[in-house]
C-alpha cells in the first residue's frame, strides 16, 4: 500500500515506473507518511477556495528582486535585507524572490543556518510593513514543525531532515501565511528519478489569502513542465490555482545560467496561462551576473501582455501596481 512506502521514495518510484497520474490527484500529496506541516486538508479544485464574486476590483503594488545565484547564506541574506528596504520604499505590498533565493539553489545547506536567516528577513519585513514571498529551501526535522526553536544539533542527528524548495508567504504584519512546497519536480528524461526528486519532497497545492484577496504561488517548472527536465506528467497547476479562487499567481523561478533557448517556451507558457486564466502573473528569477535569463521578470497582465519586464542580466528590482478583480 501506498501508506507503506517513505513519500520522497514513493514519488521517485512514480516517477521512474512513468505513474505520473499519481500527481494529478491533490490527494496524493497526502498519501506517503510524511506531508509537509504547512499544508492544508487536500479538496477538489472545483470546490476549494471559493471567493467573493461580488467582490470589486483591488490595486496591489508588486515588488520583485532579481539576484545573483550563489550557495552563501550570508550574502543572500544581505540581498533580500537590501531588497526589502526598496520595497518598503514604494511601500509594496509583497515582495518576491527567486527559486532558493535565501539558502542557495540546492540541498545540501545546514538547516540551523538558513533557519535562523529566514527567522531574520522575515523579521526585516514586519518591521518594514512589507509582505514577503521568501524563495529558499527549507528543511524541517521528522515530526517537528520546526515553529520559532530550532532543535540543538546533537538531538537533530538523531531525526531525518525532510528537504522542501519552498516559496514562504509572510502577510505585512509579519503573520506566516504557509509555504508553497515545489510540486513539479525536475529530472532528467535520461535519468528519471534523479535530480530535484531525489533531493527534495513535493508539496500539496494550496492558496494563500490576505486581506479579501486569494493568491497562489508556483516554483519555476511547476508552471511550465519544461521538456527534458519533466518525467512526469504536467498537472497544469496554474489552472488548478485559478479553479481554487486565485486571483493572482506568484511565480518564483530559478534559472540562472541555463541556455536562453528555452526563453520562448518559458515565456509564452506564461503569458498564455495569465491571457486563458485572466489573472495577472508576478515572476522574479535568478542571474549568473552574465548569462540573460532565460524567462525575464516583471509582471504580466490579465491579457498576457508585460506590463513590466526587469533587465534580464544582474541583479534588478522591479515594482507594479496591478488589480487584482
Amino acid at each position: 500500500m501506498v501508506r507503506d512506502i517513505h513519500r520522497r521514495d514513493f514519488i521517485r518510484s512514480a516517477a521512474i515506473s512513468g505513474g505520473s497520474a499519481l500527481i494529478l490527484d491533490p490527494m496524493i500529496a497526502l498519501a506517503g507518511e510524511k506531508s509537509s506541516v504547512h499544508l492544508e486538508k487536500a479538496v477538489s479544485p472545483a470546490s476549494a477556495g471559493e471567493r467573493n464574486t461580488e467582490s470589486s476590483p483591488r490595486e496591489l503594488t508588486v515588488a520583485g528582486f532579481q539576484l545573483l545565484a550563489s550557495k552563501e547564506v550570508k550574502a543572500n541574506e544581505q540581498a533580500i535585507h537590501r531588497a526589502i528596504v526598496k520595497a518598503a520604499d514604494i511601500k509594496a505590498d509583497f515582495l518576491l524572490t527567486p527559486e532558493g533565493s535565501l539558502s542557495g539553489y540546492y540541498a545540501d545547506f545546514d538547516r540551523v543556518v538558513v533557519h535562523e536567516a529566514v527567522q531574520r528577513v522575515a523579521q526585516h519585513a514586519k518591521e518594514s510593513r512589507v509582505g514577503l514571498l521568501l524563495g529558499t529551501c527549507y528543511k524541517e526535522l521528522e515530526d517537528d514543525p520546526l515553529t520559532s526553536v530550532v532543535t540543538s544539533s546533537s538531538v537533530a542527528a538523531e531525526r531525518r531532515e525532510y528537504c522542501y524548495d519552498q516559496v514562504r508567504a509572510y502577510a505585512p504584519s509579519g503573520e506566516y501565511l504557509g509555504a508553497h512546497s515545489k510540486i513539479l519536480l525536475c529530472s532528467s528524461i535520461y535519468r528519471p528519478g534523479t535530480g530535484e526528486i531525489r533531493d527534495y519532497v513535493a508539496g500539496t497545492l494550496r492558496t494563500f489569502r490576505w486581506n479579501g484577496i486569494c493568491f497562489g504561488m508556483l516554483i519555476c517548472n511547476d508552471l511550465w513542465a519544461t521538456p527534458g527536465f519533466t518525467t512526469t506528467s504536467n498537472p497544469y497547476l496554474a489552472w488548478r490555482l485559478k479553479t481554487m479562487g486565485a486571483q493572482v499567481i506568484f511565480h518564483s523561478v530559478g534559472t540562472a545560467g541555463t541556455p536562453l533557448l528555452f526563453r520562448p517556451y518559458h515565456e509564452s507558457n506564461q503569458s498564455l496561462w495569465a491571457m486563458m486564466l485572466k489573472i495577472p502573473i508576478v515572476t522574479t528569477n535568478a542571474s549568473d551576473g552574465t548569462t540573460p535569463s532565460n524567462c525575464r521578470a516583471g509582471v504580466i497582465g490579465p491579457d498576457g501582455e508585460r506590463i513590466c519586464v526587469a533587465h534580464d542580466v544582474g541583479e534588478q528590482f522591479f515594482s507594479c501596481k496591478i488589480t487584482v478583480a
